[in-house]
């Protein structure tokens, strides 16, 4: 039961005290603050439960610390400032104000934009252009013109067309399987994040519906370096390689004369007629 008094409790300033024996109850403690202006004195206690259930009486634990009251802050202050760190029933205590919990704002809803930009673990998505959309799983053979037409209410500026590997997400990993995909730059006001919507929902190519999303700034700028490459290499090709040396004859000379040393015989005469020997 917590000691109280008939103040005005609008300027009251509780102080939090810590390290509070167990066998204090709130009238020793009142009684230890008495000399400082404490109003009122609150010990909180925990119930202990029991597995038994014939006991009903259900016990309660001091949790250790108690919140004292007091008039103004300059009694707190000055009860704050002597007991600090006294010692009261062969234990020391801590004083300090206590702050009152607030609870954080909670923050706004997400809306459906600010979700695209996280990824399902929590990270920021990368970065998307504010002008290009990204189409993928179109034919293998789509052309310039279909693209331009199923995005010709937006002024369709440049398109690249590509095709890329694409490995599903599965428990037993499958070979990934090439899919053909296409960037195209818009000139529109519309937010691109519409366009997407209002392309994938009406739009489609061949009878079949397209899936439409912003495009990555990152897989743009890998698609226009791969072109970059491709025309430097087509502008540039590499110098043809050195035709090999070829191999050398080895010709064996085999001279079963006995009488000749294993010497070959002397090249034939420019004139035709047989070489003498010398004498």
């Amino acid at each position: 039961m917590s000691e109280q008094a008939n103040v005005d409790t609008a300027e009251m300033i509780t102080v939090y005290i810590s390290n509070l024996p167990f066998s204090a109850s709130e009238r020793d403690l009142h009684a230890f603050l008495s000399d400082y202006g404490a109003t009122s004195v609150l010990i909180p206690t925990q119930t202990v439960r029991r597995f038994s259930k014939k006991r009903t009486d259900k016990p309660r634990k001091p949790l250790g610390i108690a919140f004292a009251q007091f008039a103004n802050a300059t009694l707190a202050s000055k009860a704050i400032q002597d007991l600090n760190g006294t010692t009261f029933q062969n234990q020391k205590l801590f004083l300090k104000l206590h702050v009152p919990y607030e609870a954080e704002p909670s923050p706004l809803p997400e809306t459906k934009k600010s979700k695209d930009k996280k990824k399902k673990n929590g990270k920021e998505a990368p970065e998307t252009a504010p002008d290009t959309v990204y189409c993928h799983d179109l034919p293998d053979d789509v052309t310039d013109s279909e693209i331009r037409e199923l995005f010709q209410l937006y002024s369709p500026q440049e398109i690249w067309i590509y095709r890329s590997k694409v490995y599903k997400k599965r428990c037993i990993p499958l070979a990934p399987h090439q899919i053909t995909a296409a960037l195209v730059t818009l000139q529109s006001d519309k937010n691109i994040v519409d366009i997407c919507d209002d392309v994938g929902k009406a739009a489609a190519l061949r009878g079949k519906p397209v899936i439409v999303k912003p495009a990555f700034v990152s897989k743009i700028q890998e698609i226009k370096q791969l072109v970059k490459d491709n025309l430097t290499n087509a502008r540039d090709p590499p110098p043809p390689a050195a035709p090999a040396a070829p191999a050398a004859l080895v010709q064996e000379v085999q001279n079963n004369d006995a009488g000749s040393g294993g010497i070959p015989p002397p090249p034939p005469s420019s004139s035709g007629a047989p070489a003498l020997a010398a004498a």
